[in-house]
């Protein structure tokens, strides 16, 4: 396959290097006379490609932001045309899938067209899982996995919250997660307010769980509609016999042996009647028993095909790391134990542990099914980091002034803003004018601010331009935002302008 990369003067030497390294395919680089590739167009494109004799060549590729239709260049070349990626340094993907066989598009850039068609592999993959899986019972609709994949996704609130605070949490995880559970403090008991929440959620068509020390207050909960009921144990096993057609998890009060605990309760269950159960023997908290815990999953998964249950967030509410990684590694491991529905609650560090758990469900679940390592599958929770660093090549590096000391502003304007970050993001501009700006953007927040206050000088527009800019990621991340103060601090210490560890002060 012979290859041709158009691009432009600044890219050229390194779209040139790029296209040295491509293994089994002959890449030639030409270089237009534009300086920025992505501005370039197809007519200018095709203007300059049409007297050069390109017959031997099977593709042209040209920049992935080039705009128009590359159709044009191909109805002048008479040589197949495609847009490729945005970023040159994505060449080689584009070229791999050349080589395969599939088709890029002549309007959109390739890396859209590749990941679209990722998406839709993954997508078609997870609907014949869910197809094919191996199910235990069924209630409400939802099916229960005996062995992942598929996965299931359990969250818990606090149900001493307000109902309608518990309403919109529940809608906004609603994408994400299979069954709510409503869980209830130790000591409560008020058998009204168990059954007003478990109806209202019914009513608006979630799937409910109860969780409850109080054996009265599951029964209630069953009554008034709830589905899963957490937890069966030693010492209720006898009193919710009345209620055995609901699903529940079997959950020992005994720290000691419990695959074997669990698996006599399980037994005992069904002797007794019950069916529908999810076993559970507990996940402890990190430095208390996580390690043992773990194989006490895997000592009952040995003596029993029955669906399990991990509850997960007694590992990543209980240890002071971001939740994502915790997640993705709780999940894998319960892919590998066989373990198919998963517990999690969210709360301050953990908030939208429901996504990250849904991300890492599928992850597991397309790696289960390919016999692959979760790597390079199309899907990641890669938020914070990079898998591959960008290493940028600067030429003449001397050449620039190089900046080692914290510059202090020499000319404010007299008013000065406020920016605060809430639902959305607030700034708030405080001077001769009184300005009141939000929304989720922080550069068209800032544009408007300089629309409407036209006389805010170079120094104090930088400013807030990166204060907004620091909102605008502590908004997306669900950070706390501090007007001056740095958003990202690595523990004890923080990373100085020289790369040095210093002391955080």
């Amino acid at each position: 396959m012979k290859v041709l990369l158009v691009t432009g003067k600044l890219a050229y030497e390194s779209v040139k290097e790029i296209a040295s390294q491509l293994k089994d395919v002959k890449a030639d680089v030409i270089a237009l006379n534009y300086p920025i590739a992505s501005l370039m167009t197809v007519d200018y494109i095709a203007e300059n490609l049409k007297n050069i004799s390109l017959k031997d060549y099977d593709y042209i590729i040209i920049p992935g932001l080039a705009s128009g239709d590359a159709q044009k260049i191909q109805e002048v070349t008479k040589v197949k045309t495609y847009k490729g990626s945005e970023d040159y340094r994505d060449i080689p993907r584009v070229i791999e899938a050349l080589s395969k066989g599939e088709t890029l598009s002549t309007i959109y850039p390739a890396d859209t067209i590749l990941k679209k068609k990722k998406e839709e592999d993954i997508e078609k993959i997870l609907r014949e899982l869910e197809e094919k899986g191996d199910f235990a019972f069924e209630i409400d609709g939802l099916k229960i996995p005996r062995y992942p994949p598929p996965f299931r996704i359990f969250i818990e609130f606090d149900a001493s919250k307000d109902i309608e605070f518990l309403l919109g949490e529940a809608k906004r995880v609603s994408n994400y997660v299979n069954v709510i559970v409503l869980g209830f403090p130790n000591g409560h008991e008020d058998l009204d307010e168990v059954r007003k929440k478990v109806t209202k959620f019914r009513e608006e068509g979630y799937i409910v769980g109860i969780d409850s020390a109080s054996t009265k207050e599951l029964i209630e909960g069953a009554k008034a509609g709830a589905d899963f009921i957490f937890n069966l144990n030693e010492d209720n096993i006898n009193e919710l016999a009345v209620i055995k057609d609901k699903a529940f998890v079997v959950a020992p009060l005994s720290i000691e042996n419990r695959a074997n605990v669990t698996f006599n309760l399980y037994r005992k269950a069904k002797e007794i009647g019950f069916e529908k159960l999810i076993l559970d023997p507990i996940l402890s908290p990190p430095m208390v028993g996580l390690v043992d815990s773990i194989f006490e999953y895997k000592k009952l998964r040995d003596l029993t095909d029955a669906p399990m249950l991990m509850g997960i967030l007694n590992v990543t509410e209980l240890i002071d790391v971001d939740s994502i990684g915790v997640n993705a590694l709780l999940t894998a491991i319960a892919g590998e134990l066989k373990i198919g529905n998963l517990l999690i609650m969210e709360h301050g560090k953990t908030r939208w542990s429901s996504y990250e758990v849904n991300i890492a469900t599928k992850m597991i679940s397309v790696s289960l099914h390919k016999k692959s390592l979760p790597k390079d599958l199309g899907l990641d929770l890669l938020i914070l980091k990079d898998k591959k660093r960008i290493k940028e090549k600067i030429r003449n590096p001397e050449d620039y002034l190089f900046i080692n000391e914290h510059i202090e502003p020499k000319n404010m304007d007299k008013g000065f803003v406020v920016i605060k970050v809430a639902d959305k993001i607030y700034l708030e501009w405080k001077g001769k004018e009184n300005i009141k700006i939000s929304g989720t953007d922080g550069l068209s927040i800032g544009r408007k601010l300089i629309e409407l206050k036209k006389d805010i000088n170079n120094e104090h527009s930088l400013y807030i331009g990166y204060e907004l800019a620091k909102a605008e990621l502590a908004f997306k991340l669900d950070k706390n935002y501090i007007q001056d103060e740095p958003l990202f601090v690595r523990g004890y210490n923080i990373i100085d302008s020289n790369n040095n560890t210093t002391k955080k002060k």
